[in-house]
């Protein structure tokens, strides 16, 4: 009887790869169902202009809840005979339609290039109908210096 040993023997060589199986079927489409279509009806009006031209490029129940409407525009505008402050300042200007009941509601907008160094930086109402108090920064002027900042005035209704 001969014994022989449980150690390694060679490999042999490798086989040929099989063959790929079959691709999985695509899953359904999802349902757009419950989607909200979009509208039909002319675009809502977005302050005093029109958002878009399209009639379907809204949906009906989109409906903006706030507004913004151009009250004024006027120029911040000074000329000083002898100044040497510099910073914050607050002026009183008329504008019609600004009323006291307008807190919090006033949106300040640059609507030209301000004098270099100057820049406006809120809107109240003041506690007198008709006017609006501007809140706006001024470099260091001298002797007759004048300063310019242009502004509309507009109301979130």
């Amino acid at each position: 009887m001969t014994l022989r040993s449980l150690g390694y023997g060679r490999s042999g060589k490798d086989g040929k790869d099989g063959t790929n199986g079959t691709n999985g079927t695509n899953g359904t489409n999802g349902s757009n169902a419950t989607a909200t279509p979009l509208g039909t009806a002319t675009p809502q009006p977005l302050g005093n202009t029109t958002a878009g031209t399209a009639t379907n490029a809204s949906r009906e129940d989109h409906v903006h809840a706030k507004q913004v409407q151009l009250v004024g525009s006027i120029n911040v505008t000074e000329t000083l005979l002898i100044s040497l402050a510099v910073g914050m300042k607050r002026k009183d200007f008329a504008l019609a339609g600004v009323t006291p009941a307008d807190a919090n509601k006033l949106l300040l907008v640059p609507n030209g290039t301000p004098t270099a160094g100057c820049e406006a930086v809120n809107a109240y109402p003041s506690a007198t109908s008709g006017q609006v108090s501007i809140g706006y920064y001024t470099p260091l002027l001298g002797i007759g210096a004048t300063y310019s900042i242009p502004v509309s005035i507009y109301r979130i209704t």
